[in-house]
């Protein structure tokens, strides 16, 4: 015999039996949950603001003298400026093809919206931090975790890649039309033939599952050496890790293979359409420094912008300077120049786009108006 429906608690009605249906959330709860959404949104909002606030008020000043950039930017004409703005937002674009590339089914409005939205976190915080601002859009465009991480992974990969290529082909490009020296021949080769081995390693753990297993084991026992000193538990399951990672990329890698190989060729000759711009515009003419020493400005420029040090400017001048053989006062501070100006258009100018992508996309959030993805 069942049991009929009993009083509620407080005698305004029934409440149901345990075998009933639940019942539909009350007023009260409804509001609690939009109240706790909204909470979120503002908090997001806060925060990036406040990372605007940071990377403008607090990183810029540290790395950027603001009326020397002021100066310099005076000296340019209208046409000139428009110029490095349409170079630098050439370069946006073409990293957010980079993103597409690592992530099939992303658009390119996706690649661009994610990685420029990544570029503003990347001024506070030293990559790969900004990946995970990548990670958090790809899951609200409706790709899975797995997805997500292995897309994000993939072009963290494939960008130190272009890194570490862009200032090898500069050198070979400085090499083979006789301006570069034995020295430089030498550095060629070396650094030529470990970013091979790194490749051909990478390559061989996507296409074969075998040295997936053995790359996974050795990076396993090393992780459990490293971390263990520290006294800490190191990560059971690496093994597992790098060979999804491996399956997955090797499937990237048969249907996008030539689109990432293109879409980093081209960001990283954007990056150098943006130098060549700001030293020519600073003064410096082909007698000065030829198209292949831009080149190889740009590949060394970019290598040493990943690095997490202050003084990166001057380091780059002194670089150049010696190893191009730039021994004039004036050229050196034309270097200069050019140079600063290329770090505005590549690393200020990205700061408003990437808070506007930022704010439309958290309103396109907010109207369900994101998941595109057809799982």
């Amino acid at each position: 015999m069942s049991s009929g429906p009993t009083p509620s608690p407080d005698g305004d009605g029934v409440t149901p039996n345990s075998s009933e249906a639940p019942s539909k959330p009350t007023r009260s709860r409804m509001a609690r949950i939009l109240f706790n959404k909204r909470v979120v949104k503002a908090v997001g909002i806060v925060l990036m603001i406040g990372l605007l606030y940071y990377a403008i008020f607090v990183v810029l000043p540290s790395e950027i003298d603001w009326s020397q950039v002021w100066y310099d930017i005076q000296a340019l004409t209208p046409l000139q400026i428009v110029g490095l703005v349409a170079g630098g937002l050439l370069a946006m674009v073409t990293l957010g093809w980079t993103s597409k590339a690592s992530l099939p089914k992303l658009t390119l409005f996706q690649g661009f919206e994610s990685s420029a939205t990544s570029q503003l976190s990347a001024f506070a915080f030293p990559p790969p931090a900004d990946m995970a601002i990548r990670f958090a859009m790809y899951r609200t465009y409706g790709f899975t975790d797995e997805q997500s991480a292995v897309g994000v992974l993939i072009a963290l990969v494939a960008r130190y890649a272009a890194v570490i290529a862009m200032p090898l082909i500069g050198l070979a490009a400085v090499v083979v039309t006789g301006q570069g020296s034995w020295t430089g021949l030498a550095w060629l080769l070396g650094l030529g033939a470990a970013f091979m081995v790194v490749m051909w390693l990478i390559i061989r753990v996507a296409r074969s599952e075998s040295m997936a297993h053995a790359t996974g084991r050795f990076l396993q026992r090393a992780a459990d050496w490293i971390i263990t000193k520290f006294h800490r538990t190191p990560p059971a399951d690496l093994e597992q890790s790098v060979v999804k990672f491996g399956a997955r990329t090797g499937s990237t890698i048969e249907t996008n293979g030539r689109s990432l190989l293109l879409s980093n060729l081209s960001w990283g000759l954007a990056n150098a359409l943006v130098m060549a711009m700001a030293l020519r515009f600073s003064g410096l003419d082909r007698d000065a420094i030829t198209s292949a020493g831009v080149l190889f400005a740009t590949g060394l420029t970019m290598a040493i912008n990943m690095l997490p040090i202050p003084g990166k400017d001057a380091l780059a001048v002194s670089w150049l300077a010696a190893i191009l053989g730039i021994t004039s006062q004036t050229d050196t501070s034309a270097l200069g120049t050019g140079l600063l100006l290329y770090r505005v258009v590549t690393w200020i100018l990205p700061m408003p786009v990437g808070g506007i992508t930022f704010f439309t996309w958290r309103f396109r959030v907010r109207h369900d108006e994101v998941t595109t993805v057809s799982q």
